[in-house]
């Protein structure tokens, strides 16, 4: 059998534009021979590869994509329980409820965990940019949801391999809680050390991931600077946070040519993969749904509620979930609503379901 290798990975998913550009094949790349360069569709490769150089045994790249061997769900996802979610300490710059950030916090008062990779942000340029924290301070400093591209799973080198760290929470869209599921799922000895490592996941809802080119098209197309940008939200329009002036929306369609191909071919649009799900969408105001999927996922959530981080209750907007989550699995709206209320999924003490 032939050994696999970026090439595989290249044929099957780089060349067919279907890359995610999570980073996960640049982060665990023992070799550091892939790399992304200032055109980001896909990773390259400098052809140090152990496998197609001296037919070693690796495929770690391949098994960590979650784009290699795609499996459709035309379901949510296993579902534990579903709550509306608001912190109950100071979260700067939060997206909605700055749940993400406070069962963070909490995760690193109890030392559950002992690093994070998040998404971070230069504030003054607003280019996203991979950030590997270790304390309660740096997760709330990078507070807030990133819609702009950036390779976040390329830190796993960093945060594992070169700090040695061995419990970590990573925060990402669902392409990236995807790869770090087959990374924990995978057999592979070169992804051992990553899967060993890695301790919970925190997915996000996501329609889709826009370039850099974003940034261009607003100060070009709008004159809104970088620098005046507070933050973004995408509820089934793109919203524009600004600092000193009303919020800008503008029409999904408008921003087709700023958004990465590869989210052409993804259909989950509430992070399945997680073992906690997180979204704006069908949550009040100021408050954050949070599924959860895991029996760890649980354990986090209640425990940041425990300490006194969060606050949980009942009465998510169900509705809205369905419409955006039917519309990107190409499903009936009805099928999906029948799908999120099963008996008790959007009550506290909802019972186990799995599909």
């Amino acid at each position: 059998m032939d050994l696999l290798s970026y090439k595989d990975l290249k044929r099957k998913v780089w060349d067919t534009e279907k890359c995610c550009g999570c980073g996960a094949c640049v982060g665990v790349c023992p070799t550091e021979a892939l790399y992304f360069d200032e055109e980001p569709r896909h990773p390259k490769s400098n052809d140090y590869c152990k496998v197609t150089r001296d037919e070693v045994p690796c495929a770690a790249c391949y098994y960590a994509c979650p784009r290699a061997d795609e499996t459709c769900s035309d379901g949510f996802g296993t579902i534990l329980s579903i709550y509306e979610s608001k912190s109950k300490i100071r979260v700067s710059d939060a997206q909605s409820g700055g749940v993400v950030s406070s069962v963070l916090a909490a995760a690193f008062e109890s030392n559950a965990i002992d690093g994070a990779i998040v998404m971070g942000v230069d504030k003054w340029s607003q280019a996203a940019q991979p950030a590997f924290v270790q304390t309660s301070d740096a997760v709330l400093g990078a507070a807030g949801s990133r819609y702009v591209w950036a390779p976040i799973l390329k830190a796993l080198r960093e945060a594992i391999a070169d700090r040695e760290l061995h419990k970590i929470a990573i925060v990402g869209t669902p392409c990236v809680t995807s790869a770090v599921k087959r990374i924990r799922q995978s057999n592979v000895d070169v992804l051992s050390i990553y899967k060993n490592a890695i301790r919970v996941s925190l997915g996000l809802f996501c329609t889709e991931i826009f370039t850099d080119s974003l940034l261009e098209e607003l100060r070009t197309g709008h004159g809104i600077k970088p620098w005046e940008i507070s933050g973004f939200d995408v509820k089934g329009k793109f919203i524009v946070k600004l600092r000193d002036k009303a919020a800008l929306e503008l029409p999904l369609k408008d921003l087709r040519t700023s958004k990465r191909t590869g989210c052409e071919h993804c259909v989950d649009f509430t992070s399945e993969d997680a073992d906690l799900s997180f979204g704006s969408v069908g949550a009040s105001p100021g408050h954050t749904v949070v599924i959860v999927r895991t029996d760890v996922g649980e354990g986090f959530l209640k425990q940041a509620q425990r300490l006194g981080y969060i606050e949980l209750s009942s009465g998510v907007d169900l509705a809205s979930i369905a419409k955006i989550g039917a519309k990107k699995k190409g499903i009936p709206f009805e099928t999906a609503m029948s799908l999120l209320k099963e008996p008790g999924y959007d009550a506290p003490s909802s019972s186990r379901k799995t599909e």
